[in-house]
């Protein structure tokens, strides 16, 4: 798992997390986040990830941004799960706050579509949003 961003003072704040749960007293307090946090790697750009999991997997990996809204390459969860239940390496970009800007959703291959809900709401915070989704391309009961 990557966390991106290039503003120093959020670099500091995800270093500063990782390092409570990884070497610091949150580690022996519990020891599963000590292992599934020290599976982050820091970054500073896509470009940096992207090249990173290209070092990694020996292939360039397919993209895949999370919107809220519908977009114009979308790919469905069933789809997805399928390509990464192939092998095939994907980067996916959940966004926080406002979203990721619509300049990076149109750069990736795909987006994927939004979570649904026959009320119309579909705003999740990223955490829930990153649940439901991860739950639905990678549970071995789906």
């Amino acid at each position: 798992m990557q966390v991106v961003t290039p503003l120093e003072d959020q670099q500091t704040l995800v270093k500063r997390i990782i390092g409570h749960w990884t070497t610091g007293p949150g580690g022996a307090y519990n020891p599963d986040r000590k292992q599934a946090l020290g599976l982050i790697r820091l970054s500073s750009s896509i470009a940096e990830s992207l090249a990173h999991i290209q070092a990694q997997e020996g292939v360039q990996p397919r993209t895949v941004a999370t919107c809220a809204r519908p977009r114009r390459h979308t790919v469905s969860c069933r789809e997805l799960r399928k390509a990464i239940q192939a092998g095939d390496p994907w980067l996916i970009a959940f966004g926080t706050a406002w979203g990721l800007a619509p300049s990076l959703i149109d750069a990736m291959d795909y987006a994927l579509e939004p979570i649904g809900d026959p009320g119309g709401y579909n705003h999740l915070s990223v955490r829930c949003a990153a649940a439901v989704i991860l739950d639905r391309l990678l549970a071995s009961n789906s």
